[in-house]
This record gives structure tokens, sequence and C-alpha cells, in this order.
């Protein structure tokens, strides 16, 4: 999901989360919008980025910024820019799948893609929520094959960019040579997904999906760190947002501001 990815930056913030031994963590910040409140509880078994969203709450990095993308039926999409966060680098993936995985509620990191971010490094300053759509097994199946010719053509495109430079020579050069590479290339992706093939959905997934929604062609990519636990219907009227075709809201929709749950 090329257009869900922003990457930049991270600093572990050690000891400033108020635990309060709640499932999955106990950090609870609440997210004041300009369509109401809602409130994430942030996960202890993804600590770097529980630290990274903690740090930026306090430096009030998410107050006053706008939702700037919103997929309908999937995500609305959030965050600070480098003049307004604690840091700019990238944080390692700490991706639970299938542990967590892409329901209706959860909050993620944005990433860049594959293509050059094959460690699926996450954004330490962009983050989304998950509004989704029920899927039913019919539709999941169809889901799995898609995501498998995805994942190739992903690789495929990850090896072009790793032999850039060979491709240019062969491409001004030898077009035949060119296009066997590109052809063994191919091969390669497919080779690579054949033996590590996308995990197909579970049954719980599946009961998920069909009950309560999400986006399941994100699993297993990006790092889930949260979850709302009070005020979805708001973050679902966020989600009917009128958007323009590059996904920008058609009106102000803004976070007034973020703060930790005492």
């Amino acid at each position: 999901m090329a257009g869900i990815v922003m990457g930049l930056g991270i600093m572990m913030l050690a000891g400033s989360c108020t635990g309060k031994g709640k499932a999955h963590g106990g950090t609870e910040v609440l997210i004041e919008t300009s369509e109401g409140d809602i409130v994430v509880r942030l996960y202890d078994d993804t600590p770097l980025h529980r630290d990274n969203f903690v740090r930026n709450v306090e430096a009030h990095a998410y107050d006053n910024r706008p939702f700037n993308r919103i997929v309908p039926e999937m995500v609305i999409q959030a965050g600070a820019d480098e003049t307004t966060a604690v840091t700019t680098e990238s944080l390692p993936a700490e991706i639970h799948y299938p542990r967590y995985f892409h329901r209706q509620g959860v909050l993620a990191a944005a990433r860049e893609p594959d293509s050059i971010n094959p460690d699926r490094r996450s954004s330490a300053l962009q983050w989304y929520i998950v509004t989704g759509k029920k899927y039913s097994s019919a539709e999941l199946s169809e889901l799995q094959a898609l995501l498998y010719e995805g994942k190739v053509a992903a690789r495929f495109e990850q090896l072009q960019h790793d032999h850039a430079a060979e491709l240019a020579a062969l491409k001004a050069t030898d077009h035949g040579a060119h296009q066997d590479l590109l052809n063994r290339l191919q091969v390669e992706a497919e080779e690579a997904l054949a033996q590590n093939p996308p995990r197909p959905f579970s049954d719980v997934q599946r009961q998920t999906y069909a009950r309560q929604g999400g986006a399941p062609h994100l699993d297993g990519d990006y790092t889930i760190f949260g979850e709302v636990v009070e005020g979805m219907p708001i973050a679902l009227r966020i989600g009917r947002t009128p958007v323009d075709a590059k996904e920008h809201p058609r009106r102000n929709v803004f976070i007034k501001r973020v703060t930790l749950r005492q």
C-alpha cells in the first residue's frame, strides 16, 4: 500500500508510559478531533512504537494537525511532520502477525514501500486507524490470490531497484540482454514467493473481517501498535469525509489535541 506510506523517525522513550495492566498494554491516549474524541490503547509488545508515539504526544507534535489522508472504507491517516516531530528517523518494524491483524479499529504506523524499504521500517511521524469494510469468505479467498500476485510484483520491483544500474546500462547498450535480465528477475521473484507464500487468512481473521470489517490486504506488512477503545464511531465518521482524487479531505478534518489519559 504505497499511498499509506510516509516513513521517518524514532527515539525510544524509556519509562514514560503509564501502564494500567489492561489487555495488550495499558497506555491510553486521548485524541481530540474536530469530529469528537477517540481513545487509543498502545500495546506493550511494540515498545519502540509505543514509546515513540508517547514521546510525540508529550511534545505536542500531533496537536493542531489535519487528517491528511482518508481512504474510504480503509483508513484515516494523520500524524506529525518534520517541523513538529521529536525525531525524523524511521522505526524498526515490530510486526506481530497474525496476533495483530488489520481489523477495524487498530492503530498502525505508515511507512515507505518495500521497493525502497525492504525491512518495512515504520514512519515515526505518520500513523493510521483502520476503518475498513466487511468481507465475505469468498472475497477473502479472492483477495488471497490477488495478494500473492501483488507480492510477486512488489518483489520484482524491489529486484529491479537492486539492479537499477545494471538494467540502465543494458537498456542503453543491449536490449536483448536487458530483457533477459528482467525475465530472470521475474522468475527470481516468483520463486522467492513460492518458497514463502503469504499466510492464509485464519478462521479468526475470516470471522472478524466478516463481522467487524477491516483492511486485510495490509496484514503482515505494517506494524500495528494499538487499538481504539473508545470513539470508534468518530473514526468511522471521519472515514466518511469526502475526498479528492489524491485522497485528501475536501473539508478540514483535524486533530485538536492529543494527550496521555491518566
